[in-house]
């Protein structure tokens, strides 16, 4: 199983992608939906899936993680339904503010990660 400071950081790059089709002008809908996919798939494989000690104590941030995804993700179902520029732009900001959430909980991950090390313990 892979480590947190080595799938937090593909995660991160997965989430500044989101970002840029995000910010977009004029999101493409299809786009945003795979590259949402392919966050949230992400996630549950590799950083939810975590097992060990170290996962275990990251539970309280994964848990924040993927309520911000789902949340996420009915922005996006919003957003493709928006009709007037006002409501696109305001969902557009809301889904920033939750990309940028999501990345300063991959900060606090990779904290963790660097303070806890398993071979000091004993």
């Amino acid at each position: 199983m892979a480590s947190f400071s080595t799938t937090v950081p593909d995660f991160q790059t997965q989430l500044g992608c989101l970002l840029s089709i995000v910010s977009q002008a004029n999101p493409d809908s299809l786009s945003l939906q795979q590259h949402f996919l392919a966050v949230q798939e992400q996630f549950q494989g590799q950083l939810k899936g975590s097992e060990g000690d170290l996962a275990e104590l990251a539970q309280p941030i994964l848990l924040e993680m993927s309520r911000t995804l789902r949340l996420l993700g009915m922005d996006i179902a919003f957003l493709q339904t928006a009709r007037q520029s006002v409501t696109l732009q305001q969902r557009q900001k809301q889904m920033c503010d939750r990309i940028a959430q999501l990345q300063n909980f991959c900060q606090g991950l990779l904290k963790l990660a660097s303070e806890y090390s398993p071979e000091t313990e004993g």
